[in-house]
């Protein structure tokens, strides 16, 4: 980029004719008419400079906009809710992205079991070469090749090649002055498959368990449900893993907490109308440096895209229904217990308004007219200034260009002026000279006239 420095002063010569002011002077009114245009574009740079700085903090004010309605998105999602169990020794629960509030009843009549084996007597670790041992996993037969024949590192082969199928262990069943090591089986899932290790057709292993589905029932459905795994999914977002059977049904209830809401309703709101602030104050007589720039439009044509939202299919259908009210300034104005009134009236209708960012609601299009605005590749604001970098770059490079002509122009100049000055110096030597001889002259004539 160049410099932003405009060449209007010239070199002074050091002249001795008595126009060398003057020579200077014209010297110094053609170095700054040449000049002229780059004055007019180092205020073309200053003005395209402060419209890029301003793109910058209008960055900022949809960026923290862009971060309240993901905070918002957090809120409706699992993050914000909490779970209370009955009876946390039978079952834990998991909240994630989807899930509602409600009550659900689960009785776990058998928590299952996973097929277990163990060597039949204690590990020989082979020497020489390592040998090829076969896993047998419910009638699927894989091979398994260590890097070596000891017991650590035929479990480690086990768990690295097959680990989505057997998990393998190496436990000692002997004292610690004579241990007994020997790899211990047990499959990934609750299911009746054996599990076997053999080398060259023998068997290796003992069985010790046979494994077995969990079974469980949902809301006194009267339907019982296999699984092959101890977690399970209830509802949508929201999982629950099995640690024992129980006699009767374990309650698990999911709320969500209004508060977490309300608070990134509100920060959505202060940052809302951070942004309105911004896009004003660009506008009008008195507007900032993108006054009249295609980019305010944008961005605030997405601000009214975003604080009108309505979905008419809803009983929450608008911003205002949640306490989001849109003033005849552009600002909202939050109301925390209209939330709260919404919220334990029809959480189920708050949570459809909303909806989330990938899924559709106020979310989903709150999310796509951000990344409108701020997608680091096609968004309005980073578009806009790219746009002005090279605006400014561009300008830059001409400034240096002219400049150089300039400093040219100048040195020409100066050269010539200073030849002038000579010239004229010279010939107003040579006058005083002559202009003296005439004088002698008339002198002597005066005074031979009166000898």
């Amino acid at each position: 980029m160049g410099t932003t420095t405009s060449a209007t002063s010239s070199s002074f010569f050091n002249g001795t004719s008595s126009f060398s002011t003057d020579l200077q002077n014209a010297l110094t009114r053609e170095v700054q008419i040449a000049s002229l245009p780059i004055t007019q574009l180092q205020r073309d740079q200053t003005t395209i400079t402060d419209q890029n700085s301003e793109v910058t903090t209008l960055t900022s004010k949809f960026t923290a906009l862009q971060s309240a309605v993901q905070s918002i998105d957090s809120a409706v999602s699992g993050s914000s809710f909490s779970t209370d169990v009955s009876d946390p020794n039978t079952l834990t629960a998991t909240v994630s992205d989807g899930a509602t509030e409600g009550n659900y009843s689960i009785l776990v009549s058998d928590v299952g079991a996973h097929s277990t084996s163990l060597s039949a007597a204690t590990w020989v670790d082979t020497p020489g070469a390592a040998q090829t041992y076969q896993l047998s996993v419910g009638g699927h037969s894989y091979n398994i090749v260590p890097t070596d024949n000891s017991a650590a590192s035929v479990a480690s082969a086990i768990n690295s090649q097959e680990g989505s199928n057997v998990q393998a262990t190496v436990v000692n069943v002997g004292s610690q002055s004579s241990p007994d090591y020997r790899i211990s089986l047990r499959s990934a899932t609750l299911d009746g498959n054996s599990v076997d290790l053999s080398l060259g057709g023998s068997s290796l292993q003992n069985q010790q368990v046979t494994g077995r589905p969990a079974q469980y029932e949902v809301n006194s459905s009267g339907i019982t449900v296999s699984s092959n795994t101890d977690t399970v999914t209830i509802s949508p977002g929201l999982s629950v893993s099995f640690l024992q059977s129980s006699a009767t049904p374990v309650d698990v209830t999911l709320t969500r907490s209004s508060t977490t809401l309300s608070n990134a309703l509100s920060n959505f709101a202060s940052a809302y109308n951070a942004a309105v602030d911004e896009v004003d104050s660009q506008r009008g007589q008195s507007g900032g440096a993108l006054q009249g720039q295609g980019v305010i439009l944008n961005v605030a044509n997405a601000l009214s895209q975003i604080g009108s939202f309505s979905d008419t299919s809803n009983s929450v259908n608008t911003l205002a229904s949640l306490g989001l009210t849109l003033g005849s300034d552009g600002h909202l104005t939050y109301s925390p217990i209209t939330l709260l009134g919404a919220d334990l009236t029809n959480s189920g209708a708050v949570n459809a308004f909303l909806g989330s960012a990938a899924t559709g609601g106020f979310l989903q299009t709150a999310t796509n007219v951000l990344t409108n605005v701020l997608d680091p590749t096609s968004g309005d604001l980073p578009s806009a200034a790219t746009a002005y970098k090279q605006q400014i770059t561009s300008i830059g490079d001409n400034i240096t260009a002219k400049q150089a002509q300039v400093s040219q122009l100048q040195t020409q100049l100066t050269s010539e002026m200073a030849s002038s000055d000579a010239l004229i110096a010279s010939m107003q030597q040579q006058y005083s000279f002559l202009s003296g001889m005439f004088q002698a002259m008339q002198v002597a004539t005066l005074q031979n006239a009166h000898a």
